[in-house]
Protein backbone atom coordinates (compact mmCIF):
# COMPACT_ATOMS: atom_id res chain seq x y z
CA UNK A 1 0.00 0.00 0.00
CA UNK A 2 1.11 3.57 -0.66
CA UNK A 3 1.21 4.97 2.87
CA UNK A 4 0.66 8.52 1.63
CA UNK A 5 -2.73 7.91 0.04
CA UNK A 6 -5.86 9.44 1.57
CA UNK A 7 -7.98 7.41 4.03
CA UNK A 8 -11.04 9.39 5.06
CA UNK A 9 -11.75 9.07 8.80
CA UNK A 10 -9.11 6.35 9.27
CA UNK A 11 -9.94 3.71 11.88
CA UNK A 12 -7.03 2.54 14.06
CA UNK A 13 -6.55 -0.83 15.72
CA UNK A 14 -3.69 -0.64 18.23
CA UNK A 15 -2.43 -4.13 19.01
CA UNK A 16 -0.13 -6.08 21.25
CA UNK A 17 1.07 -9.07 19.19
CA UNK A 18 0.73 -12.69 20.34
CA UNK A 19 3.59 -13.74 22.57
CA UNK A 20 6.26 -16.40 22.53
CA UNK A 21 8.11 -17.95 25.44
CA UNK A 22 10.71 -20.58 26.13
CA UNK A 23 9.36 -23.55 28.04
CA UNK A 24 11.22 -22.54 31.21
CA UNK A 25 9.78 -19.00 31.22
CA UNK A 26 6.56 -17.86 32.85
CA UNK A 27 3.96 -16.40 30.52
CA UNK A 28 2.50 -13.04 31.54
CA UNK A 29 0.12 -10.70 29.73
CA UNK A 30 1.76 -7.61 28.27
CA UNK A 31 -0.58 -4.74 29.17
CA UNK A 32 2.05 -2.02 28.86
CA UNK A 33 0.84 1.58 28.60
CA UNK A 34 2.21 2.49 25.17
CA UNK A 35 -1.05 1.69 23.41
CA UNK A 36 -3.39 3.25 26.01
CA UNK A 37 -1.46 6.53 25.69
CA UNK A 38 -1.71 6.45 21.89
CA UNK A 39 -5.37 5.48 21.98
CA UNK A 40 -6.14 8.40 24.30
CA UNK A 41 -4.36 10.82 21.95
CA UNK A 42 -6.22 9.54 18.87
CA UNK A 43 -9.56 9.54 20.65
CA UNK A 44 -9.08 13.10 21.94
CA UNK A 45 -8.35 14.16 18.34
CA UNK A 46 -11.64 12.62 17.14
CA UNK A 47 -10.36 9.44 15.50
CA UNK A 48 -11.80 5.97 16.00
CA UNK A 49 -9.35 3.81 17.90
CA UNK A 50 -9.47 0.44 19.65
CA UNK A 51 -6.95 -1.70 21.55
CA UNK A 52 -6.52 -5.44 20.97
CA UNK A 53 -4.23 -7.65 23.02
CA UNK A 54 -3.72 -10.58 20.67
CA UNK A 55 -2.42 -12.79 23.46
CA UNK A 56 -5.75 -12.35 25.27
CA UNK A 57 -8.40 -11.74 22.60
CA UNK A 58 -11.78 -10.05 22.97
CA UNK A 59 -14.72 -10.82 25.27
CA UNK A 60 -15.87 -13.20 22.53
CA UNK A 61 -12.74 -15.34 23.06
CA UNK A 62 -12.15 -17.87 25.79
CA UNK A 63 -8.78 -17.65 27.52
CA UNK A 64 -8.42 -21.36 26.82
CA UNK A 65 -8.36 -20.44 23.13
CA UNK A 66 -5.93 -17.53 23.51
CA UNK A 67 -3.66 -17.03 26.51
CA UNK A 68 -3.71 -20.68 27.56
CA UNK A 69 -3.54 -21.95 23.98
CA UNK A 70 0.04 -23.19 23.59
CA UNK A 71 1.47 -23.85 20.16
CA UNK A 72 4.98 -25.21 19.58
CA UNK A 73 6.90 -23.06 17.08
CA UNK A 74 9.66 -24.02 14.68
CA UNK A 75 12.06 -21.69 16.54
CA UNK A 76 11.70 -23.80 19.69
CA UNK A 77 9.39 -21.39 21.51
CA UNK A 78 5.78 -21.66 22.61
CA UNK A 79 3.27 -19.28 21.06
CA UNK A 80 0.23 -18.07 22.97
CA UNK A 81 -2.60 -15.93 21.69
CA UNK A 82 -5.42 -15.67 19.20
CA UNK A 83 -5.46 -17.96 16.20
CA UNK A 84 -4.61 -16.45 12.80
CA UNK A 85 -8.26 -16.76 11.79
CA UNK A 86 -9.43 -14.78 14.81
CA UNK A 87 -6.78 -12.09 14.25
CA UNK A 88 -7.99 -11.59 10.68
CA UNK A 89 -11.58 -11.33 11.87
CA UNK A 90 -10.66 -8.60 14.35
CA UNK A 91 -8.53 -6.50 11.99
CA UNK A 92 -11.04 -6.63 9.14
CA UNK A 93 -12.91 -3.41 9.91
CA UNK A 94 -9.87 -1.18 10.57
CA UNK A 95 -7.79 0.85 8.12
CA UNK A 96 -4.58 1.17 10.13
CA UNK A 97 -3.14 -1.70 12.16
CA UNK A 98 -0.53 -0.49 14.66
CA UNK A 99 1.69 -2.86 16.62
CA UNK A 100 3.88 -1.95 19.56
CA UNK A 101 7.33 -3.51 19.60
CA UNK A 102 9.17 -2.70 22.79
CA UNK A 103 10.42 -6.16 23.68
CA UNK A 104 12.93 -7.80 21.34
CA UNK A 105 11.74 -11.28 22.33
CA UNK A 106 8.37 -10.67 20.62
CA UNK A 107 9.80 -9.46 17.28
CA UNK A 108 8.93 -12.68 15.46
CA UNK A 109 5.31 -12.42 16.55
CA UNK A 110 5.10 -8.86 15.18
CA UNK A 111 6.30 -10.21 11.86
CA UNK A 112 3.78 -13.05 12.03
CA UNK A 113 0.91 -10.57 12.36
CA UNK A 114 2.25 -8.27 9.65
CA UNK A 115 2.60 -11.02 7.07
CA UNK A 116 -0.77 -12.49 8.00
CA UNK A 117 -2.54 -9.14 7.58
CA UNK A 118 -0.73 -8.17 4.38
CA UNK A 119 -1.60 -11.47 2.70
CA UNK A 120 -5.28 -11.16 3.54
CA UNK A 121 -5.68 -7.37 3.35
CA UNK A 122 -2.88 -5.81 1.27
CA UNK A 123 -4.73 -2.48 1.28
CA UNK A 124 -4.45 -2.03 5.05
CA UNK A 125 -1.75 0.21 6.44
CA UNK A 126 0.65 -1.45 8.89
CA UNK A 127 2.59 0.74 11.30
CA UNK A 128 4.84 -0.04 14.24
CA UNK A 129 6.43 1.85 17.10
CA UNK A 130 8.64 1.25 20.10
CA UNK A 131 12.38 1.04 20.60
CA UNK A 132 12.65 -2.42 19.02
CA UNK A 133 10.79 -1.38 15.87
CA UNK A 134 12.94 1.74 15.60
CA UNK A 135 16.20 -0.20 15.97
CA UNK A 136 15.15 -2.98 13.56
CA UNK A 137 13.11 -0.93 11.13
CA UNK A 138 14.79 -2.51 8.08
CA UNK A 139 13.52 -5.90 9.21
CA UNK A 140 10.08 -4.45 9.94
CA UNK A 141 9.87 -3.08 6.42
CA UNK A 142 11.06 -6.40 5.01
CA UNK A 143 8.23 -8.17 6.84
CA UNK A 144 5.44 -5.93 5.58
CA UNK A 145 5.29 -2.81 7.74
CA UNK A 146 4.64 0.43 5.87
CA UNK A 147 5.71 2.97 8.50
CA UNK A 148 7.81 2.82 11.67
CA UNK A 149 7.46 5.58 14.27
CA UNK A 150 10.85 6.46 15.67
CA UNK A 151 10.13 8.70 18.65
CA UNK A 152 7.48 9.53 21.23
CA UNK A 153 4.28 9.23 19.22
CA UNK A 154 1.23 10.72 20.95
CA UNK A 155 1.41 13.87 18.81
CA UNK A 156 3.09 12.42 15.72
CA UNK A 157 0.48 9.67 15.39
CA UNK A 158 -2.32 12.23 15.55
CA UNK A 159 -0.55 14.31 12.88
CA UNK A 160 -0.20 11.16 10.78
CA UNK A 161 -3.91 10.38 11.19
CA UNK A 162 -4.80 13.92 10.06
CA UNK A 163 -2.44 13.56 7.11
CA UNK A 164 -4.17 10.33 6.06
CA UNK A 165 -7.57 11.94 6.48
CA UNK A 166 -7.04 15.29 4.76
CA UNK A 167 -3.44 15.71 3.67
CA UNK A 168 -2.85 18.33 6.35
CA UNK A 169 -0.18 18.56 7.67
CA UNK A 170 1.69 17.84 4.46
CA UNK A 171 3.98 14.82 4.23
CA UNK A 172 7.02 17.09 4.35
CA UNK A 173 5.87 18.46 7.71
CA UNK A 174 5.45 15.08 9.42
CA UNK A 175 8.01 14.15 12.07
CA UNK A 176 9.27 11.10 13.93
CA UNK A 177 8.54 8.37 11.40
CA UNK A 178 10.33 6.29 8.78
CA UNK A 179 9.24 4.57 5.58
CA UNK A 180 10.63 3.19 2.34
CA UNK A 181 10.60 5.17 -0.86
CA UNK A 182 12.10 3.75 -4.05
CA UNK A 183 13.72 0.97 -2.00
CA UNK A 184 15.50 3.52 0.20
CA UNK A 185 14.71 4.17 3.87
CA UNK A 186 13.55 7.66 4.66
CA UNK A 187 13.76 8.87 8.26
CA UNK A 188 11.94 12.08 9.10
CA UNK A 189 13.48 14.13 11.94
CA UNK A 190 12.22 13.62 15.47
CA UNK A 191 9.58 16.08 16.67
CA UNK A 192 10.46 18.79 19.18
CA UNK A 193 10.71 17.36 22.68
CA UNK A 194 7.52 17.72 24.71
CA UNK A 195 8.55 18.91 28.16
CA UNK A 196 4.94 19.19 29.37
CA UNK A 197 3.86 15.59 29.95
CA UNK A 198 0.60 16.84 31.45
CA UNK A 199 -0.41 17.97 27.95
CA UNK A 200 -0.89 14.33 26.97
CA UNK A 201 -4.32 12.82 27.70
CA UNK A 202 -4.44 10.21 30.45
CA UNK A 203 -3.98 6.69 29.09
CA UNK A 204 -7.06 4.65 28.18
CA UNK A 205 -6.72 2.05 30.94
CA UNK A 206 -10.37 1.14 30.48
CA UNK A 207 -9.72 -0.15 26.96
CA UNK A 208 -7.30 -2.83 28.14
CA UNK A 209 -8.79 -6.30 28.78
CA UNK A 210 -8.43 -5.75 32.50
CA UNK A 211 -10.95 -8.39 33.56
CA UNK A 212 -8.94 -10.97 31.63
CA UNK A 213 -5.64 -9.76 33.07
CA UNK A 214 -7.07 -9.95 36.56
CA UNK A 215 -8.52 -13.40 35.96
CA UNK A 216 -5.12 -14.69 34.82
CA UNK A 217 -3.55 -13.16 37.91
CA UNK A 218 0.04 -13.02 36.63
CA UNK A 219 0.93 -9.44 37.29
CA UNK A 220 3.01 -7.75 34.62
CA UNK A 221 5.82 -5.98 36.39
CA UNK A 222 5.05 -7.62 39.75
CA UNK A 223 6.91 -10.29 41.63
CA UNK A 224 5.84 -13.60 43.10
CA UNK A 225 4.20 -13.05 46.48
CA UNK A 226 3.06 -9.52 45.61
CA UNK A 227 -0.61 -10.39 45.40
CA UNK A 228 -0.71 -12.55 48.55
CA UNK A 229 -2.78 -15.32 47.01
CA UNK A 230 -5.43 -13.01 45.55
CA UNK A 231 -7.05 -15.15 42.86
CA UNK A 232 -8.07 -12.14 40.77
CA UNK A 233 -5.76 -9.20 41.53
CA UNK A 234 -7.13 -5.94 40.16
CA UNK A 235 -3.86 -4.37 39.07
CA UNK A 236 -2.78 -1.52 36.80
CA UNK A 237 0.36 0.36 35.85
CA UNK A 238 1.03 4.09 36.01
CA UNK A 239 3.77 6.46 34.84
CA UNK A 240 4.60 9.51 36.95
CA UNK A 241 7.59 10.38 34.77
CA UNK A 242 9.43 9.42 31.59
CA UNK A 243 13.11 8.92 30.98
CA UNK A 244 16.03 8.59 33.36
CA UNK A 245 18.99 10.68 34.57
CA UNK A 246 21.36 7.80 33.71
CA UNK A 247 22.46 6.37 30.34
CA UNK A 248 23.34 2.72 30.99
CA UNK A 249 24.81 1.09 27.89
CA UNK A 250 22.45 -1.91 27.95
CA UNK A 251 19.34 0.32 28.12
CA UNK A 252 17.51 1.96 25.20
CA UNK A 253 17.79 5.30 26.99
CA UNK A 254 21.51 5.28 26.16
CA UNK A 255 20.60 6.18 22.55
CA UNK A 256 17.59 8.41 23.26
CA UNK A 257 19.56 11.61 23.71
CA UNK A 258 19.44 12.84 20.14
CA UNK A 259 19.34 11.03 16.82
CA UNK A 260 16.24 9.39 15.39
CA UNK A 261 14.47 9.18 18.74
CA UNK A 262 15.10 12.79 19.67
CA UNK A 263 15.85 13.60 23.30
CA UNK A 264 13.12 11.47 24.87
CA UNK A 265 15.52 9.60 27.18
CA UNK A 266 16.07 12.48 29.58
CA UNK A 267 14.04 12.63 32.78
CA UNK A 268 10.70 14.46 32.43
CA UNK A 269 8.05 14.67 35.10
CA UNK A 270 4.28 14.75 35.36
CA UNK A 271 3.08 17.33 37.83
CA UNK A 272 2.09 15.99 41.23
CA UNK A 273 -1.47 17.19 40.59
CA UNK A 274 -1.64 15.16 37.38
CA UNK A 275 -0.36 12.08 39.24
CA UNK A 276 -3.09 12.54 41.84
CA UNK A 277 -5.71 12.82 39.09
CA UNK A 278 -4.49 9.59 37.50
CA UNK A 279 -4.61 7.80 40.84
CA UNK A 280 -8.24 8.87 41.23
CA UNK A 281 -8.99 7.45 37.77
CA UNK A 282 -7.35 4.15 38.63
CA UNK A 283 -9.30 3.90 41.85
CA UNK A 284 -12.51 4.47 39.89
CA UNK A 285 -11.45 1.64 37.58
CA UNK A 286 -11.35 -0.66 40.60
CA UNK A 287 -7.58 -0.97 40.82
CA UNK A 288 -6.26 -2.55 44.01
CA UNK A 289 -2.63 -3.26 43.13
CA UNK A 290 -0.52 -0.52 41.59
CA UNK A 291 2.72 -0.94 39.63
CA UNK A 292 4.75 2.23 39.08
CA UNK A 293 6.28 1.95 35.62
CA UNK A 294 8.76 4.86 35.78
CA UNK A 295 12.33 4.27 34.66
CA UNK A 296 13.60 6.24 37.65
CA UNK A 297 10.78 6.86 40.12
CA UNK A 298 12.98 8.00 43.03
CA UNK A 299 15.15 10.43 41.04
CA UNK A 300 13.64 13.63 42.52
CA UNK A 301 13.45 13.11 46.27
CA UNK A 302 11.14 15.96 47.37
CA UNK A 303 8.70 15.25 44.52
CA UNK A 304 8.64 11.55 45.39
CA UNK A 305 7.91 12.32 49.03
CA UNK A 306 4.92 14.42 47.92
CA UNK A 307 3.60 11.63 45.67
CA UNK A 308 4.06 9.06 48.43
CA UNK A 309 2.10 11.35 50.75
CA UNK A 310 -0.77 11.41 48.25
CA UNK A 311 -0.64 7.63 47.87
CA UNK A 312 -1.29 7.26 51.59
CA UNK A 313 -4.81 8.54 50.95
CA UNK A 314 -5.53 5.70 48.52
CA UNK A 315 -6.12 2.07 49.32
CA UNK A 316 -3.60 0.75 46.82
CA UNK A 317 -1.20 -2.05 47.53
CA UNK A 318 2.16 -1.12 46.05
CA UNK A 319 5.14 -3.34 45.44
CA UNK A 320 8.12 -2.82 43.24
CA UNK A 321 8.76 -0.25 40.57
CA UNK A 322 10.03 -0.66 37.05
CA UNK A 323 13.05 1.51 37.78
CA UNK A 324 14.78 2.41 41.04
CA UNK A 325 18.46 3.03 41.62
CA UNK A 326 20.49 2.13 44.69
CA UNK A 327 21.91 5.64 45.05
CA UNK A 328 18.44 7.13 45.51
CA UNK A 329 17.94 5.18 48.77
CA UNK A 330 20.76 7.20 50.30
CA UNK A 331 21.15 10.85 51.22
CA UNK A 332 24.20 12.86 52.16
CA UNK A 333 24.69 13.88 55.79
CA UNK A 334 27.86 15.61 57.00
CA UNK A 335 29.67 14.63 53.83
CA UNK A 336 28.73 10.94 54.03
CA UNK A 337 26.04 8.86 52.33
CA UNK A 338 23.57 7.33 54.77
CA UNK A 339 20.37 5.35 54.31
CA UNK A 340 17.42 7.70 53.72
CA UNK A 341 15.15 6.48 56.51
CA UNK A 342 12.55 9.17 55.84
CA UNK A 343 12.17 7.88 52.28
CA UNK A 344 11.86 4.28 53.46
CA UNK A 345 9.20 5.25 56.00
CA UNK A 346 7.29 7.16 53.31
CA UNK A 347 7.47 4.19 50.91
CA UNK A 348 6.03 1.92 53.57
CA UNK A 349 3.32 4.39 54.60
CA UNK A 350 2.29 4.73 50.95
CA UNK A 351 1.73 0.98 50.66
CA UNK A 352 5.01 -0.54 49.51
CA UNK A 353 5.62 -3.95 51.02
CA UNK A 354 8.13 -5.39 48.56
CA UNK A 355 10.86 -3.94 46.35
CA UNK A 356 13.63 -5.29 44.15
CA UNK A 357 17.03 -3.70 44.60
CA UNK A 358 19.08 -3.45 41.36
CA UNK A 359 22.71 -3.81 42.41
CA UNK A 360 23.72 -4.72 38.84
CA UNK A 361 27.32 -5.64 39.62
CA UNK A 362 29.71 -6.15 42.50
CA UNK A 363 32.59 -4.58 40.55
CA UNK A 364 32.95 -0.81 40.40
CA UNK A 365 34.74 -0.90 37.03
CA UNK A 366 31.71 -2.52 35.40
CA UNK A 367 29.28 -0.13 37.10
CA UNK A 368 31.33 2.82 35.86
CA UNK A 369 31.67 1.52 32.31
CA UNK A 370 28.21 0.10 31.65
CA UNK A 371 25.90 1.65 34.29
CA UNK A 372 26.89 5.33 34.24
CA UNK A 373 28.68 4.87 37.56
CA UNK A 374 25.25 5.28 39.12
CA UNK A 375 26.35 4.16 42.58
CA UNK A 376 29.63 3.55 44.38
CA UNK A 377 29.93 0.27 46.21
CA UNK A 378 32.39 1.65 48.77
CA UNK A 379 30.17 4.62 49.66
CA UNK A 380 26.79 2.89 50.04
CA UNK A 381 26.18 0.61 53.02
CA UNK A 382 23.78 -1.76 51.30
CA UNK A 383 23.77 -4.19 54.24
CA UNK A 384 22.28 -1.48 56.43
CA UNK A 385 19.86 -0.53 53.65
CA UNK A 386 18.49 -4.06 53.39
CA UNK A 387 18.18 -4.45 57.15
CA UNK A 388 16.41 -1.12 57.58
CA UNK A 389 13.97 -1.96 54.77
CA UNK A 390 13.19 -5.27 56.44
CA UNK A 391 12.84 -3.58 59.85
CA UNK A 392 10.32 -1.10 58.46
CA UNK A 393 8.31 -3.85 56.76
CA UNK A 394 9.46 -3.75 53.13
CA UNK A 395 10.57 -7.16 51.91
CA UNK A 396 13.47 -7.02 49.47
CA UNK A 397 15.00 -9.18 46.79
CA UNK A 398 18.08 -8.31 44.76
CA UNK A 399 18.89 -8.20 41.05
CA UNK A 400 22.34 -8.55 39.51
CA UNK A 401 23.66 -8.53 35.95
CA UNK A 402 26.37 -10.89 34.80
CA UNK A 403 28.03 -11.73 31.51
CA UNK A 404 29.37 -8.33 30.49
CA UNK A 405 31.52 -9.02 27.41
CA UNK A 406 34.77 -8.09 29.19
CA UNK A 407 33.82 -9.31 32.69
CA UNK A 408 36.55 -11.44 34.26
CA UNK A 409 36.10 -14.40 36.61
CA UNK A 410 37.30 -12.28 39.54
CA UNK A 411 34.70 -9.61 38.69
CA UNK A 412 31.98 -12.24 38.37
CA UNK A 413 33.01 -13.54 41.79
CA UNK A 414 32.64 -10.02 43.22
CA UNK A 415 29.01 -9.99 42.09
CA UNK A 416 28.33 -13.42 43.59
CA UNK A 417 29.91 -12.30 46.87
CA UNK A 418 27.77 -9.16 46.94
CA UNK A 419 24.72 -11.39 46.36
CA UNK A 420 25.84 -13.54 49.28
CA UNK A 421 26.09 -10.45 51.50
CA UNK A 422 22.63 -9.38 50.39
CA UNK A 423 21.20 -12.77 51.35
CA UNK A 424 22.95 -12.58 54.72
CA UNK A 425 21.52 -9.08 55.26
CA UNK A 426 17.97 -10.29 54.66
CA UNK A 427 16.90 -10.23 51.01
CA UNK A 428 14.52 -13.10 50.34
CA UNK A 429 16.01 -14.01 46.96
CA UNK A 430 18.61 -13.02 44.39
CA UNK A 431 18.24 -13.02 40.62
CA UNK A 432 21.00 -12.96 38.03
CA UNK A 433 20.25 -11.56 34.58
CA UNK A 434 22.52 -12.13 31.60
CA UNK A 435 23.65 -8.89 29.98
CA UNK A 436 22.07 -8.58 26.53
CA UNK A 437 22.82 -6.17 23.67
CA UNK A 438 19.20 -5.40 22.91
CA UNK A 439 18.54 -3.46 19.69
CA UNK A 440 18.21 0.23 20.40
CA UNK A 441 20.94 0.28 23.07
CA UNK A 442 24.49 1.60 22.88
CA UNK A 443 25.73 -1.90 23.79
CA UNK A 444 23.97 -3.30 20.73
CA UNK A 445 25.59 -0.82 18.37
CA UNK A 446 29.03 -1.32 19.90
CA UNK A 447 28.67 -5.11 19.82
CA UNK A 448 27.78 -4.99 16.13
CA UNK A 449 30.67 -2.62 15.37
CA UNK A 450 33.35 -4.61 17.24
CA UNK A 451 32.13 -8.06 16.22
CA UNK A 452 31.05 -9.15 19.70
CA UNK A 453 27.61 -9.92 18.27
CA UNK A 454 27.87 -12.39 15.42
CA UNK A 455 26.60 -11.27 12.00
CA UNK A 456 23.87 -13.94 11.98
CA UNK A 457 22.47 -12.94 15.37
CA UNK A 458 18.70 -13.33 15.74
CA UNK A 459 16.20 -11.51 17.91
CA UNK A 460 14.80 -14.82 19.18
CA UNK A 461 18.14 -15.51 20.88
CA UNK A 462 18.19 -12.40 23.08
CA UNK A 463 16.68 -12.34 26.56
CA UNK A 464 17.68 -11.57 30.14
CA UNK A 465 17.31 -15.23 31.12
CA UNK A 466 19.14 -16.63 28.09
CA UNK A 467 22.84 -17.39 27.74
CA UNK A 468 25.55 -14.95 26.72
CA UNK A 469 25.11 -13.79 23.10
CA UNK A 470 28.65 -12.45 22.73
CA UNK A 471 31.06 -14.11 20.31
CA UNK A 472 34.21 -13.75 22.38
CA UNK A 473 33.33 -13.06 26.03
CA UNK A 474 36.10 -12.87 28.59
CA UNK A 475 34.45 -15.78 30.43
CA UNK A 476 33.68 -18.88 28.40
CA UNK A 477 29.93 -19.14 27.84
CA UNK A 478 29.73 -22.66 29.24
CA UNK A 479 31.61 -21.66 32.38
CA UNK A 480 29.43 -18.59 32.81
CA UNK A 481 26.22 -20.59 32.48
CA UNK A 482 27.44 -23.22 34.95
CA UNK A 483 28.46 -20.61 37.53
CA UNK A 484 25.15 -18.76 37.09
CA UNK A 485 23.07 -21.89 37.69
CA UNK A 486 25.19 -23.15 40.58
CA UNK A 487 25.33 -19.89 42.55
CA UNK A 488 21.62 -19.22 42.04
CA UNK A 489 20.78 -22.62 43.52
CA UNK A 490 23.25 -22.21 46.38
CA UNK A 491 22.05 -18.77 47.43
CA UNK A 492 18.28 -19.11 47.02
CA UNK A 493 16.31 -21.21 49.45
CA UNK A 494 14.80 -24.49 48.27
CA UNK A 495 11.32 -23.05 48.81
CA UNK A 496 12.14 -20.14 46.48
CA UNK A 497 13.29 -22.53 43.75
CA UNK A 498 10.11 -24.59 44.16
CA UNK A 499 7.99 -21.40 43.85
CA UNK A 500 9.72 -20.47 40.59
CA UNK A 501 9.25 -23.94 39.12
CA UNK A 502 5.57 -23.97 40.11
CA UNK A 503 5.00 -20.84 38.01
CA UNK A 504 6.45 -22.30 34.83
CA UNK A 505 4.04 -23.35 32.03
Amino acid sequence: MNWSQRIRNPRFLLAFPPQQYASEEMMRPDGTLALPYLDAALTAAGFESAILDMSIGTPADRLEDTFYRQEALANGYIRIGMSPERILEEVRDYDVIALTSIFTQQTSRCFEVAQLVKRAYPEKLLIAGGVNARALKRHFFDHGFDVVFTSESERTLVDFARFLDSGTPAAADLRGLSFREDDAEVVLPAPPLNLDLDAYPMPSWHKLPNDRYWEIGRVWGGREGWIDGDASPRYAAVFTSRGCPFRCQYCHISLERGGEAGDIGGLRLHSVDRVAHELHQLRELGTRYLYINDDSFLAKRERVLRILGILRDFDFRLADVNGVNIIHFFKRERGKLVVDEELLASLHAAGFRKMSLPFESGTQRLLDKYSTGKWRIADCDVTTLIRKMNDIGIVTDANFMIGYPDETLDELTNTFLLARRAIDAGVVAVQFFMVQPFPGSKLFEESIANGQLRPDWHWDDLGWCKGSPFTNPAIDRGTLKYCWSLVWKLLNRDTRIEEIHALMP
